[in-house]
């Protein structure tokens, strides 16, 4: 079967970006309002993009027209990037299976007026550059201060790449071996399609091939 997306429907063309671009991980990302409203949400479409510098990049959709809050229109951003446009810095905390119930109860749609951190029972951490706090189970966090934001489609089925620059990295000190990120020691989640999560346990080791 071979199909073109401009001739599929919105939910068609998403199911087949999220059913077969797996796994994905999870930026968990903690922000504050203009007025100080804290804020956690999940977003798997995210990844690392640059190491010179430091960066990481999100895509926040926007809300649906079946998910926009009471009284709210179709198209609004969700409140994450209206966060960031507003403070310009944000927080990505990473995601352990051990935190997966945590983390999916903070991806519903609520009012602006609530704290994701006191709905999912979790404590927060002080940040040490960006004023948004950490969550302070996870792993490993990311702060970081806004780069630029790329808008592709300002309509209800629209969404933005938030690109984030690090300023400051925490990990937990059960997580390091000889002074390094010990990769073993992390069961991180990722999304696949739907409900579907899996774990980073199974793995597998494969050298790069030697060209002369």
């Amino acid at each position: 079967m071979d199909v073109t997306p401009s001739q599929l429907a919105h939910r068609e063309i998403y199911n087949i970006l999220i059913s077969a671009v797996v796994p994905r991980p999870i930026a968990w990302v903690s922000s504050l309002s203009a007025s100080g409203q804290p804020n956690l949400a999940p977003f798997s479409f995210f990844n690392a993009v640059c190491a010179d510098p430091p960066l990481l990049a999100f895509a926040p959709g926007m809300r649906s027209p079946k998910k926009a809050a009471e009284g709210e229109p179709a198209g609004v951003p969700k409140d994450t990037l209206r966060n960031v446009r507003e403070t310009r810095e944000f927080v990505v905390n990473m995601v352990t299976y051990e935190l997966a119930e945590a983390m999916n109860l903070t991806s519903g749609d609520y009012n602006a007026s609530i704290n994701e951190f006191e709905v999912a029972e979790l404590a927060s951490a002080p940040s040490k550059i960006v004023r948004p706090r950490r969550v302070a189970e996870s792993p490993v966090s990311f702060e970081c201060k806004l780069n630029q934001i790329l808008d592709f489609n300002p309509g209800p089925e629209g969404g933005s790449l938030v690109i984030g620059e690090i300023v400051s990295i925490h990990i937990n000190q059960q997580h390091l071996k000889e002074g390094r990120l010990d990769r073993n020691s992390l069961d991180l989640i990722g999304r696949m399609g739907g409900m579907q999560y899996t774990r980073t346990t199974q793995r597998f080791e494969m050298a790069r091939p030697k060209v002369e």
